[in-house]
């Protein structure tokens, strides 16, 4: 556990063993730097006794003769550097094999971590709310969010149509934008080999969502994906630069907004899987 959580780390864990008398016991831990004996806790960073304190919690607590199905850890990743965050969400996917884990964070890199390794979890958000009344969200997924979010907008008959030109288009690109921000995150992952830090500096420089669908459909977000985009969703070039126009695009019927909603669900759903076959609707 401590190699998956410090893979990085110049600090090498030896042997842990017990030592003094009884009543004044002691852990005793075999720590080198740079192949060099040292004092554990004077050279280890405040994220590396995170990591050494799970590495030494989470064997006991997950040993097979524990009666306990379940793990809950309290804010595990302060002070810890991206690497060792995917370190730590790799660890507990693993002891979520055959355990509940439920883990409390304030810190958003774990969930980052999670998405970015394609682990398959629950996330809750708990906040409170009015008279200390607490409330629990499910966070889903952002593009199913986004895309109701819209077509909420688009089934309100009493819309006026200035607004619905003007809001429509743009909650319908951040339902595109979340599923190439999806895409991309994998690709550069899986194809590229990239660390979350380096995926997540990456994709926090785009800023047109012509670039979000070059880095999510070609790895390259400096370049052109009109033909990437028709060959997977055909009209779905036409889609985006609509997004782009924003004042320019007329909406003034339901049918209008809705037909909208649909071509950028079809679009959406081609760029998170690479490959589609429905159609965006067409040059209109």
């Amino acid at each position: 556990m401590w190699q998956l959580l410090c893979e990085h780390s110049s600090v090498t864990l030896g042997s842990v063993t017990l030592a003094g008398t009884p009543g004044r016991g002691k852990v005793v831990l075999d720590v080198s730097v740079d192949d060099m004996s040292a004092p554990a806790y004077s050279v280890m960073s405040q994220g590396e006794l995170h990591s050494l304190a799970l590495s030494l919690f989470l064997p006991r607590a997950t040993h097979a003769d524990s009666p306990f199905g379940f793990l809950v850890i309290d804010d595990p990743v302060q002070s810890m550097d991206p690497e060792k965050v995917e370190g730590l969400a790799r660890v507990l996917d693993a002891c979520a094999r055959d355990r509940q884990v439920i883990v409390f964070t304030h810190d958003t890199r774990l969930q980052q971590a999670v998405a970015h390794l394609g682990i398959k979890a629950t996330i809750l958000r708990v906040g409170r709310q009015t008279d200390s009344v607490v409330g629990v969200e499910t966070l889903t997924d952002p593009v199913e969010q986004a895309l109701a979010e819209a077509r909420a907008i688009s089934l309100d008959p009493n819309l006026p149509q200035a607004v619905a030109d003007h809001v429509l288009p743009a909650m319908c690109r951040v339902a595109v934008e979340a599923a190439c921000l999806e895409t991309a995150r994998r690709r550069l992952r899986d194809e590229q080999g990239l660390g979350l830090r380096a995926v997540e500096e990456r994709v926090q420089s785009l800023d047109r969502t012509k670039s979000y669908v070059s880095l999510a459909l070609l790895g390259d977000e400096q370049q052109h994906a009109r033909a990437a985009v028709e060959r997977i969703c055909p009209g779905g070039w036409t889609l985006i630069e609509t997004f782009n126009s924003g004042a320019h695009t007329s909406l003034p019927t339901v049918d209008d907004r809705r037909s909208l909603v649909r071509r950028t669900k079809a679009l959406a759903t081609a760029i998170r899987s690479g490959t589609g076959s429905q159609n965006a609707g067409g040059a209109q």
